[in-house]
């Protein structure tokens, strides 16, 4: 009978010693993720290249094997304000450390240079269990007016050989209901004054390498570039000057926040240079198109 490609469902579970399966006789957290695929097999094969006489290919070895894994999920909170959200250790293995305050009640998810957190993961499809472990990642956000915000993770990891397996009965009730971006819930400023935000894409931009040695096999984050692009209404000169700033180069704040409390989160930074503006159009609305650039590891995500 053919398998079902919806039947899909993603565990995961943090780490204690780097690549030790952490799922395996434990209790994972269920991601309630959207569009997830797995590359069970990336990596390289390498050609034998004999000079045998013949013509036509020589045989070629796998030299190479490790696992990458995608998905999206809903940029929410965990429905109280001072409690890491469902997706805080999936963060952290992509170099945010998570760290719980109580005056105000929040969680910042602020970058971690020296932060060496990994995550096994567990990931059903329709009988068959491909596992992941010593996973480090990046991951993106995205903002849209009228949309649900969300955050895309990148994850490469170790290779585990596949085995039949039936899925799990997984749990959600982590995750919280998303609220849309707009005029209700939403609010956004730009150098210390409210703009009229159309969308937000964010890139953590880490640079993942898989790196195998004698005697030695780990995924490793080794530097971070954070991109992405704002799209506002352009309104008056006087008001907000995109040109003149993008000219200067002067880095300049940032903060957008979404949702109600328990169910908030805010990306900010001090330091955010703008590139240059280019002109678009929203329904008839002129608009500025502005590539970001967060200089170095002040951006924040926060949930409260």
């Amino acid at each position: 009978m053919a398998r079902k490609f919806a039947k899909k469902v993603l565990a995961f579970a943090p780490e204690t010693t780097y690549g030790s399966d952490a799922i395996s006789g434990g209790t994972p957290s269920y991601v309630l993720g959207r569009e997830v695929t797995i590359t069970p097999m990336a990596g390289e094969n390498t050609s034998l290249e004999y000079d045998d006489g013949k013509l036509g290919n020589s045989p070629e070895i796998a030299t190479e094997i490790y696992v990458t894994l995608e998905f999206g999920c809903d940029l929410s909170g965990s429905g109280t304000a001072n409690t890491p959200a469902p997706w805080a250790e999936l963060a952290e293995a992509c170099l945010r450390t998570a760290t719980v305050d109580t005056t105000p009640a929040q969680v910042t998810y602020a970058l971690d240079d020296d932060n060496t957190a990994s995550n096994t993961f567990y990931f059903y499809i329709d009988g068959v269990l491909h596992a992941l472990v010593g996973a480090r990642g990046s991951v993106s956000l995205s903002a849209v007016a009228k949309q649900f915000p969300t955050m895309k993770f990148t994850f490469t990891g170790l290779f585990v050989k596949p085995k039949a397996q039936g899925n799990p009965a997984a749990s959600f009730a982590a995750w919280k209901t998303p609220l849309k971006v707009g005029v209700e819930n939403t609010s956004c400023t730009l150098d210390g004054a409210n703009v009229k935000l159309i969308s937000l894409e964010y890139d953590q931009g880490n640079q993942v390498a898989h790196e195998e040695y004698v005697g030695h096999e780990e995924v490793m984050i080794t530097d971070y570039q954070p991109s992405g692009t704002i799209v506002l209404e352009a309104g008056s000169l006087s008001g907000f000057d995109p040109f003149t700033v993008a000219q200067s180069g002067e880095a300049v704040a940032f903060s957008l926040t979404h949702g109600v409390t328990g169910n908030k989160v805010q990306w900010k930074t001090d330091q955010l240079q703008l590139g240059r503006p280019t002109y678009a159009e929203q329904n008839g609305t002129l608009t500025y198109s502005i590539p970001i650039r967060p200089v170095g590891n002040g951006d924040q995500l926060i949930t409260s």
